[in-house]
């Protein structure tokens, strides 16, 4: 077959006659704006005759649930705690809380409803802090950097500025890193531990850093709050629009006098606190039970972790309060947990040492993060979709309660992924060995961040999840005991 190959010439006018094809820079456009309110446009899903039931499980009423927590958050936040705010065990925006879940549980009509309080170890209480980096020529005030959870304090440092990359073997080898401020880039996006960047904090900690800074690559300039990460060193997250600047004035440095980093960070061990686990019930007819738990505390606007949870948890109670006892097989026990975020774990250290809470126990149900949008990292911009994202989770149980739990969600389309998890990483790790358990959770680009607000909540994702335990509390109910239970290792 001939082949025909146009001249040179003949492609090069042709480009150039075609307006557009390769287009000049132009400068950024606004970005496009939504054709309807993200609230109104949630794919729905369907049900089924059989599950018409379930109907009453209003997705919307539940994000009430969750707008009404961050509204506690945010009046912590505001009544002189704007720097480290939350539902924060053993503050008054934790016994604010505590108070609104007894109302609540008391108002859908629960029995035994009560609070079982807990003091306090000395608490990690930031009071405030500040960063700031300077050249010869500009000063940027870094109102992104938040402490990581039991981060040690300083009355001050002055610190010469170090971009170590990602903070790999490579690019630390032989760089000279004691008595600096030492920052690293993490895509590591879900992490908020010490294994970030397969631990890199240990690692910069063990060449002599005096400072250490995560610039998480989130797109915009979020305050991230992390966990414990081992630092014997002030230790902050960053947002990517901080950290980025300071990469740079770093980096024009080189022929220079570096960076410097003032940093203080003002901490106190705060003792005489006090929390408590929040109880309610729905008696059965037997003397089994099913547990469902839910922790209270969250940092920040705590919406998805966990205040979706909690409404979950309400969800639950409120759909099994319309239900006569008479057709209840097992009692179902409600609790609001404490502890989950100061690393202290009050209540579940509590039912760890109760295990005999736990005899008859047919299931425990654990409501964490349970309904976030699909966020997608897309050319630079997190876009938010209509649907909910996809949850990991967790079962451990016989077979005939695996069945149940995968034909449950796939009845409400609850988004899972194809493998679940091994262990329940959540509020019930402590005590899920005691019964048969599950577990839905989502931890999205948000997770433990002051942009984890109510506008990412789908009320379509609350439902699905909500419908999916209730469908399964039912359905167990015709599941004797020793069915349920895990087989023999």
């Amino acid at each position: 077959m001939l082949r025909f190959s146009p001249p040179l010439s003949v492609i090069c006018l042709t480009l150039i006659a075609v307006p557009g094809l390769f287009a000049q820079t132009r400068a950024p456009q606004e970005p496009m704006k939504p054709l309807h309110p993200l609230e109104e446009s949630y794919l729905r899903w369907n049900l089924a005759p059989a599950d018409q039931a379930y109907a009453s499980i209003d997705g919307r009423h539940l994000k009430g649930y969750v707008e009404d927590q961050s509204a506690i958050s945010r009046r912590y936040r505001d009544n002189g705690h704007p720097q480290f705010w939350g539902r924060i065990a053993g503050t008054e925006a934790d016994e604010e809380n505590a108070q609104w879940l007894l109302g609540r549980f008391r108002k859908i009509g629960l029995s035994d409803v009560r609070q079982q309080a807990f003091d306090l170890p000395p608490q990690w209480m930031p009071q405030s802090w500040s960063v700031a980096v300077a050249t010869d020529d500009k000063t940027l005030a870094v109102t992104s950097a938040q402490p990581t959870y039991r981060s040690p304090g300083t009355d001050g440092l002055d610190l010469e500025a170090v971009d170590a990359g990602f903070g790999t073997e490579g690019d630390l080898a032989g760089r000279d890193l004691r008595g600096k401020a030492v920052f690293f880039y993490s895509t590591d996006y879900f992490s908020r531990h010490s294994t970030i960047n397969g631990g890199a904090i240990k690692r910069i900690n063990d060449k002599g850093a005096a400072s250490i800074f995560v610039i998480l690559a989130v797109p915009g300039n979020i305050k991230t709050q992390f966990y414990p990460v081992g630092s014997k060193v002030p230790t902050f997250s960053l947002g990517l629009q901080d950290g980025s600047a300071i990469r740079e004035m770093i980096g024009q440095a080189r022929d220079r006098k570096p960076p410097r980093v003032k940093i203080k960070l003002d901490v106190t061990q705060q003792p005489g606190m006090k929390s408590s686990t929040v109880w309610g019930s729905l008696p059965g007819t037997s003397d089994e039970t099913v547990f469902v738990i839910a922790h209270r505390d969250g940092w920040f606007e705590a919406a998805n972790d966990n205040g979706t949870g909690v409404a979950t948890m309400l969800g639950l109670a409120e759909f099994f309060a319309k239900i006569p006892k008479d057709r209840r097989r097992r009692t179902i026990q409600f609790l609001g947990t404490t502890g989950h975020h100061d690393g202290t774990a009050e209540s579940g250290t509590w039912l760890a040492q109760h295990k005999e809470v736990f005899e008859k126990t047919a299931l425990i149900i654990n409501c964490e993060h349970t309904a976030a949008n699909e966020m997608v990292l897309n050319n630079g911009v997190i876009q938010k979709s209509n649907w909910p994202s996809t949850l990991t989770w967790y079962v451990g149980g016989s077979p005939k309660l695996e069945d149940i739990v995968v034909k449950a969600y796939a009845a409400f389309g609850v988004p899972t992924y194809e493998i679940p998890a091994r262990t329940p990483a959540g509020e019930i790790g402590r005590i899920y060995q005691f019964a048969p358990s599950i577990q839905l959770i989502d931890t999205g680009l948000y997770w433990h961040s002051d942009h984890e607000t109510a506008d990412i909540i789908p009320p379509t994702g609350l439902e699905a999840s909500t419908r999916a335990y209730a469908k399964i509390i039912r359905e167990i109910d015709a599941v004797d005991f020793k069915d349920l239970q895990r087989p023999p290792k």
